[in-house]
This record gives C-alpha cells, sequence and structure tokens, in this order.
C-alpha cells in the first residue's frame, strides 16, 4: 500500500494551504468567531467554488474534478489546519453523497448546481442521546396518503441555516438510508446550536415533514449508501483532525524555539522536546491510518469501515492532545484570545465528538477485530 500522495494531490495541497493561509489567515477566524456562527465570506466562497473544491470528487460529466477519497481528504485536511469555517465540508460531503446515490432524478440539476456553488445541501445523520452511527438512526420515514413523511430529531446538522435541501439518515420499511427533503418544507423546524468554534449547526425536528422523491436515496442499495456516505464524511472528519494537529503542533515547535527561559529556548528541555516529539509520532500514526482508510474506502475494501474507525479515534485523541500541548508549551500567553493556540482546541474537540468520538470508534473496531477473528485449528 502506498501512503504517499500522489504529484498531483501535492500540488492541490500546496496550493490550497497557500490560499488559505492568505485569504483565512487567523484574524478571519476570530472576527468571525465575534459574529458567531462563523461562515466565509461570499468572496472567499466564489474563489474557493471556482477552484473546483465543492466537486473533488464528482466525476468531470458532474462539473467535479473526478478525484477520488483521498483527494477530498487532502482538501479537509487543509480546512482544518486553516480552520476554514462551513460551508465547504458540509457541500464536499452533499456531493459525493449526491453522485454515488446513482439517482438520476435526484441529481439532474442539483449536484451541478450544488458543485457551482449555485444551491447548498447538507447532511444530517447524528442524533440526540449520545449514540452515534447508522445503526442509531431512530428517526423513520412512513409512506403515507401523499407521499413519504419524515419523523424524528437530528442534532450538530452543519450549515443548514443556508441548505436549501437535507439529506437525512432515517429508517424506512425498506431499511435505513438518507432521505431528501426542502428544508423549508412543512414539518421541518431548524433550530441554532452552539458549537466552541462557533461553527454554524443546527438541531432539525422533523414532524411528520414530507419527504422528496423516494423514501430512500439509491434505490435498492439505500442502505449500503448510507454506511459508505457516513464512512466517507467520518474520513473527511479524521483529515481535518490531523490538519488541526498538524497546526498545533507547529505553533508549539515555532514557540519552543524562540521562547528563552534561563538562557535556552524552551524546547531545549526534555520535558518540552519530548512531549512535542510524542505529539509527532502520534501526527505520523494517523497520517498513515487515514491514508490507508482512504485508499481501503478507494478500492471498496471489506475493512474499510474499521480502518476508518481507527482513523476517526486516533485522531480525535491526538488533535486535542496536540492543541493541549501548544497550551501548556505556550504557558499563560496561549489562552488569550491573540494566539491563535484557542482556535485549533475549539476545532479539535468539537470535531473529536462529531460523528462518534473515540470511544465509539475504537469500539466500532473491536466489533470488526472480533468478528473476523477466527479460532485456531486443533493439533
Amino acid at each position: 500500500m502506498d501512503f504517499n500522495l500522489s504529484e498531483e494531490q501535492e500540488a492541490l495541497q500546496e496550493t490550497a494551504r497557500d490560499f488559505l493561509r492568505e485569504r483565512w489567515p487567523p484574524d478571519r477566524t476570530r472576527e468571525a468567531l465575534d459574529r458567531q456562527p462563523a461562515v466565509i465570506d461570499d468572496a472567499v466562497w466564489r474563489e474557493i467554488v471556482e477552484m473546483g473544491w465543492l466537486g473533488v470528487a464528482a466525476s468531470e460529466a458532474a462539473g467535479g474534478i473526478g478525484g477520488d477519497v483521498l483527494t477530498a481528504a487532502v482538501l479537509a485536511q487543509e480546512a482544518g489546519r486553516g480552520v476554514l469555517p462551513g460551508p465547504f465540508e458540509s457541500s464536499l460531503i452533499a456531493a459525493i453523497a449526491l453522485e454515488r446515490s446513482g439517482d438520476d432524478e435526484a441529481c439532474r440539476g442539483l449536484l451541478t448546481d450544488l458543485i457551482a456553488g449555485q444551491t447548498r445541501v447538507t447532511l444530517a445523520i447524528d442524533e440526540p442521546g449520545g449514540l452515534f452511527g447508522p445503526d442509531a438512526v431512530a428517526s423513520e420515514a412512513v409512506a403515507g396518503r401523499d407521499g413519504w413523511r419524515l419523523s424524528g430529531d437530528k442534532i450538530l446538522v452543519p450549515d443548514a441555516d443556508g441548505a436549501l435541501l437535507l439529506l437525512v439518515a432515517a429508517r424506512t420499511p425498506d431499511g435505513p438510508g438518507l432521505v431528501r427533503l426542502r428544508s423549508d418544507a412543512e414539518g421541518v423546524a431548524i433550530k441554532p446550536m452552539s458549537r466552541m468554534d462557533a461553527q454554524a449547526c443546527a438541531e432539525i425536528v422533523f414532524e411528520n415533514a414530507l419527504v422528496e422523491g423516494g423514501a430512500r436515496l439509491g434505490g435498492a442499495r439505500g442502505e449500503a449508501l448510507l454506511r459508505e456516505v457516513y464512512d466517507i464524511w467520518t474520513v473527511l472528519l479524521a483529515a481535518d483532525l490531523l490538519g488541526s494537529a498538524e497546526a498545533s503542533l507547529e505553533l508549539s515547535t515555532q514557540y519552543a524555539r524562540e521562547r528563552v527561559q534561563f538562557g535556552k529556548p524552551i524546547g531545549s528541555f526534555q520535558a518540552v522536546s519530548h512531549r512535542l516529539a510524542n505529539n509527532l509520532v502520534d501526527v505520523e500514526i494517523g497520517r498513515s491510518l487515514l491514508y490507508g482508510a482512504c485508499l481501503a474506502l478507494d478500492e471498496k475494501r471489506e475493512n474499510a469501515a474499521a480502518l476508518v474507525s481507527a482513523a476517526k479515534a486516533w485522531l480525535s485523541d491526538t488533535a486535542v492532545s496536540a492543541a493541549e500541548s501548544a497550551l501548556q508549551v505556550h504557558g499563560g500567553v496561549g489562552f488569550t484570545w491573540e494566539y491563535d493556540v484557542h482556535l485549533h482546541m475549539r476545532r479539535a474537540r468539537c470535531n473529536a465528538a462529531l460523528l462518534g468520538d473515540a470511544d465509539f470508534h475504537r469500539d466500532r473496531v473491536a466489533t470488526y477485530m472480533d468478528a473476523s477473528w477466527v479460532p485456531p485449528a486443533k493439533p
């Protein structure tokens, strides 16, 4: 398995990093935190759309670039490093879900408009109660006289306020899947929620809301689509966490070189250097887990879901740990508004819990290992 990025992916990563460094510096994030919710301004959003980021994993026929999951993860990684707020990542995963559904009726015009930035679509999977993943979905769509009706409750739905269409994880008589409905449909109540990083998110309550099209996006493979999209979204979150962890480590290392105490840079003290070395090892392990999970998804391997959970669990812990290390290395000033450390602490804490915390994903890996274990034959 090759864990190196291709030349095209490296070029995309460099371009994205330079763009965000220039067009979305940390001061822009601080301004967004003051306004709340944090959103990309129109000028930056237009540039992101023009660069084709929303369709990086969509086919050229749909107006995309034709990249794979790893290519999408490269952009998510840079979004995490640059603390870029929504609706970039929510639009990216929505485009992936629409195209992979194979539903021509659902995608006709909608996917192209989404990639062109002319409309917005978001996904809703997480529900109250502290349970995660497709198997924990309790929202239900049932057939009525005038079509399918959805009832249930979703939380932490990203960028719901500006979305025209919602792709919602729900149970149907044919099994779990994604159903689509307009955000302004009767029976849809959107209630803004607060994240400590000020990212736009909402709770959405569905009370007998009318579902568009058929019951499940993707038809007969609706359940498989839901699980596939959940894993891809989870791996993009893991990529975001990797970018945040890298940024925290860079902030720590730079400060440790510049801050002098007792006549020496504090990075020369073992208590500091060993901690930074441990963070570096964790980041590199997380990078390998992430790239391995992306390749497994692209190659549709049977163990892809377990690799996705391994990456999400590891990078959830790593991003938070790297941010905490940065706070400790900086000392008291690390908590101040002017320094960038708190920006990554906020982001890491929030994304570590989204779509399943580290404990949930470790349990998911353990379940896969238990199911795949075969006792040795007796001699």
